[in-house]
């Protein structure tokens, strides 16, 4: 059965499938390793806990040999060693999921680089990243007049705006990276404007743009320079456009759509920038969300916005 999960969360926290995975994780390819220190890779485990085989990899023929050698320890593995005598207790199982804005705006979004003069090559110029952005109810409809009419202009309150800047325009095409201090948020605007009422329909249209600029110490070349932090700039400068529509009986955005596109320069410990400092083209696009559970996972840097739990 395939699963997946953010490693974080399973390394850090506690909880059946948190603690399911750090005994896992313990016998894996990084080894019992300190909290803080990534765990990130593909597992193979028994439903009993069992350890069978790991790897942290992109390439396919290294992942195909692990799971071979998983399932050879798999076949030499007794009905009691491979099964659980009980289910994992749920007691004190908690997930960001549950936090999840059912009657809000949820919203998949997309990062990736965008053309350059001098094209990439190998497979950093198909990279690309996904995350979700949610918004409450509450939220949502701030981001429309209170009695919107055709023409009508509205700003879309600015802590959503920096909240956007610091939370979800971050540089993670190609690995992970973290989020901006709001202190490090110069420009954070979008406005609205009403292009049509018909019913209980509201269009509108978005633009707005974004500056963020973050000076400090930090490594850049994963775990080869950890303990190396040097003086690093990152930053990214964007121009939002959008358009959306929100259903003001159902008191819901029917329809969403948010690109944002500029400039970024510098990296972080786990991007993999290292080689790739100078300003370059970076893009997001913004969709609504369906309801399948992989749409409703949890915001990278929820835990950043804010919110009351």
């Amino acid at each position: 059965m395939p699963c997946a999960d953010e490693v974080w969360w399973l390394q850090n926290r506690q909880g059946p499938e948190c603690e399911f995975f750090q005994a896992v994780a313990d016998l894996g390819h990084y080894g019992r390793n300190p909290k803080g220190t990534t765990r990130q890779g593909i597992y193979a485990a028994a439903p009993s806990g069992e350890f069978l085989a790991s790897i942290n990899t992109n390439d396919a023929d290294a992942m195909a040999d692990m799971l071979t050698r998983a399932l050879e320890k798999w076949k030499s593995l007794s009905k009691e060693k491979r099964l659980r005598e009980k289910p994992l207790d749920e007691k004190g199982r908690t997930r960001l999921e549950a936090s999840c804005p059912a009657a809000g705006l949820v919203l998949r979004q997309y990062s990736r680089d965008l053309p350059r003069e001098k094209p990439q090559k190998g497979w950093t110029a198909k990279a690309w990243n996904t995350d979700t952005a949610w918004f409450t109810a509450e939220e949502a409809r701030s981001m429309l007049p209170a009695e919107p009419k055709a023409g009508d202009k509205h700003a879309v309150p600015e802590a959503l705006v920096r909240r956007l800047a610091r939370c979800q325009l971050l540089d993670n095409v190609r690995g992970q990276t973290s989020d901006y201090p709001d202190r490090c948020v110069s420009k954070a605007g979008l406005d609205v404007e009403v292009v049509s009422v018909e019913g209980d329909l509201v269009t509108v249209k978005l633009t707005g743009a974004t500056v963020t600029l973050q000076n400090g110490k930090w490594p850049i070349g994963g775990n080869d320079d950890a303990d190396k932090s040097t003086e690093q700039e990152r930053g990214y400068q964007a121009t939002l456009l959008g358009k959306a529509t929100y259903d003001l009986k159902k008191k819901r955005f029917t329809s969403f759509e948010l690109v944002a596109a500029g400039m970024r320069t510098g990296g972080t410990q786990y991007n993999v920038r290292a080689n790739d400092l100078g300003a370059a083209p970076l893009g997001f696009v913004f969709q609504l969300a369906t309801d399948s559970p992989s749409d409703r996972v949890a915001p990278a840097f929820v835990w950043a916005y804010g919110w009351k739990r």
